[in-house]
């Protein structure tokens, strides 16, 4: 062999098989004395003999192999320069001993070790490799047994404070309540509507029915409300109004606007003469009977203007189709007597005599008037009957 290769050969140690520096003269490891180990020339090298293998080399451009030299048969002289080792600064800096050489093996007599200051290069990042360079998956160790980690309210869907947005459900349809309206008068007259357990509005633009070509009818004019099982109406602040039938008979106040046919009435309430004002003439007039109450109705025009009136002091009002105090022959909507007045000290009493046609009276706005079965409600030229459902 050349002396470049000797020179760069570890030797091996015969008693504990470790490595140590080419041409070393004793083990650095045990302090067994290595003594004159020649190099056998290839065709008197000793491996084969020994039964142990051949150096190993190790891939380009890492440390080379660690070879031992065997020593001859006894009594022969060593072949090859002598084994004083060389400097350590004529060994060229990737071929010196690493002070982190691990011990070696006991059942190897050669050991290939990686560079002492070599790392393996970083795997790339799997994303942004080719297929055929991604790092391959670790072994797997054993089962992962902890539970998954809790997840927080706010990644839940429907919690308070969620930031996961919640997929709105399909809304059922909301559930019929036992009251019902049919239209008897009207353009849609016929028409029937089950009434929702939340009631329902009505108008002319707005609500869930609507009288669109009834221009007497405001755009939100009435509700109808479902409380504790019974049925209620309420007025909008309509500029027509809510009116409702009279049962046998109602009170009213000054002021009350009420319905017969196709005809409006407000009645005036107590008339009460004017005082005389001393000094001042006095308007001539109709005595005042003694001990009896002045009142009067009077009819009221489309645009609120004031039509035809009566003023009466007798203990009965009547209107009617004919024969009455005030009679509108032509109006096919009345009775002969379709309803009368009597005074009161707070007002009238509105009776209704008209025999199955009604009397309406005018609800005040935001008052929530109870219903029954068979009452009904005038929204401008439409009337509905309320129904009980089966």
């Amino acid at each position: 062999m050349s002396q470049l290769l000797l020179s760069a050969l570890s030797v091996v140690c015969p008693n504990c098989d470790g490595f140590n520096p080419p041409r070393s003269a004793t083990c650095v490891l045990c302090g067994q004395a290595l003594g004159e180990a020649p190099v056998a020339k290839a065709p008197v090298a000793r491996p084969a003999a020994t039964g142990r293998p051949p150096p190993a080399v190790t891939p380009q451009g890492g440390r080379p192999a660690a070879v031992a030299s065997f020593p001859g048969p006894r009594g022969s002289e060593p072949v090859g320069p002598p084994t004083t080792p060389p400097p350590p600064s004529a060994i060229p800096p990737g071929m010196r001993p690493s002070a982190r050489t691990p011990p070696p093996t006991a059942a190897a007599g050669l050991m290939v070790e990686r560079p002492a200051n070599t790392r393996p290069p970083a795997a790339p990042p799997a994303g942004n490799a080719p297929p055929s360079l991604a790092p391959r998956a670790a072994p797997q160790g054993p089962a992962n047994t902890r539970p998954p980690p809790p997840v927080p309210d706010a990644a839940m869907p429907g919690r308070t404070g969620s930031s996961v947005p919640a997929v709105a459900a399909p809304r059922p349809p909301p559930a019929a309540s036992r009251f019902g309206l049919a239209v008897i008068a009207g353009s849609t007259r016929g028409q029937r509507y089950k009434l929702p357990v939340t009631g329902c509005v009505v108008g002319r633009q707005r609500g869930a029915i609507l009288f669109p070509d009834d221009g007497f009818v405001s755009p939100l004019h009435a509700t109808f409300l479902v409380k504790d099982g019974a049925l209620f109406v309420r007025d909008e602040n309509s500029a027509s109004g809510v009116f409702v039938t009279v049962a046998g008979t109602e009170a009213i106040t000054a002021r009350t606007h009420f319905s017969a046919g196709q005809r409006l009435f407000r009645f005036t309430g107590r008339l009460e003469p004017v005082a005389p004002v001393a000094g001042r003439p006095i308007v001539y007039g109709a005595p005042v009977p003694l001990g009896q109450a002045v009142y009067g109705v009077e009819e009221v025009i489309m645009g609120g203007r004031g039509g035809r009136a009566v003023v009466t002091a007798a203990p009965l009002l009547t209107l009617g189709q004919a024969h009455c105090d005030l009679s509108f022959p032509g109006d096919e909507g009345l009775a002969g007597r379709h309803c009368e007045l009597s005074p009161t000290p707070t007002g009238a009493l509105l009776r209704d005599l008209s025999g199955g046609l009604g009397t309406y009276v005018r609800i005040p706005p935001g008052e929530e008037r109870p219903l029954r079965p068979g009452d009904r409600v005038r929204l401008g030229q439409h009337v509905l009957q309320v129904e009980t459902l089966a």
